[in-house]
């Protein structure tokens, strides 16, 4: 028989044969785990999806690699002036946001970030990212409080603010929770009496309200192709030289008539 601190020699309770059930205890926290372990993960924005992406190229690029798409030599005068790389350190040339900094140079093919550099540019990636998450994650979480409200609001008295006097707080989750019955007063205008009914606010779940957050993040518009400016050309156009009775003749063959000045 299994003895406690309180068993008395030749007891015969039915509650010291019971032997103690210390392994239930342990059940409750691994039933908790697995439970957030189906919970499914939130999708990832557009801007973290991008970080991420240049994050992992950085790290998986050697840097002598071009870019398929051939760069872009606008100089940033058509779109933004890169905010990794915005000069090329071998040849001078001024880049623009499209020359990822995982690629080499669109002009010379050397590589723009020393490893000192690509080292520093990934841990502020990371930095970048969390901080990202983070902000995400708490507007996730504060439209998800919003709506919870709303489904659990009802216009009711606070009881502390009747007893008192005084008018009680405005509508928040602690004054109307979630899911709670009130009772409705309607007036039939046939027969003229009170109906007294009971409304419960319909259930919102927490996959129903992680859905609806979801679903403000993503569906995001596809990214749109950026037009690019192609290398210029590696023989340069020259004109002849003019004549001596025409030095003001156009030899590119572009359809230009002269006007002379008119005299006052």
């Amino acid at each position: 028989m299994h003895h406690t601190a309180w068993t008395k020699k030749g007891s015969s309770l039915p509650s010291d044969r019971i032997p103690p059930k210390a392994h239930q205890a342990q059940a409750g926290p691994a039933k908790a785990k697995g439970k957030r372990k189906d919970e499914p993960a939130p999708p990832k924005s557009k801007d973290v999806r991008r970080l991420e992406k240049l994050r992992d190229d950085l790290r998986k690029a050697s840097g002598r690699d071009k870019d398929p798409k051939g760069g872009c030599f606008c100089q940033a005068r058509m779109h933004p002036l890169s905010a990794y790389t915005p000069i090329c350190r071998a040849c001078g040339l001024i880049l623009c946001e499209l020359n990822l900094p995982h690629y080499a140079c669109p002009h010379c093919a050397g590589p723009l970030l020393t490893q000192a550099a690509r080292d520093t540019l990934l841990e502020a990636l990371d930095s970048k990212i969390a901080e990202t998450t983070a902000k995400e994650e708490e507007e996730r979480q504060r439209v998800l409080q919003e709506a919870r409200n709303a489904e659990g609001a009802f216009p009711t008295l606070s009881a502390a603010g009747s007893r008192s006097g005084t008018p009680g707080p405005g509508p928040g989750p602690d004054s109307h929770p979630v899911n709670q019955t009130h009772k409705v007063l309607s007036l039939d205008s046939k027969t003229r009496r009170v109906k007294v009914a009971s409304y419960t606010p319909p259930t919102l779940s927490r996959a129903a309200s992680s859905d609806k957050v979801n679903n403000s993040l993503k569906l995001e518009p596809p990214e749109p192709e950026h037009k690019r400016v192609p290398a210029p050309p590696a023989e340069v156009v020259c004109a002849a030289a003019p004549g001596v009775q025409r030095p003001w003749a156009n030899t590119r063959g572009l359809a230009v008539t002269y006007v002379p000045p008119t005299r006052v």
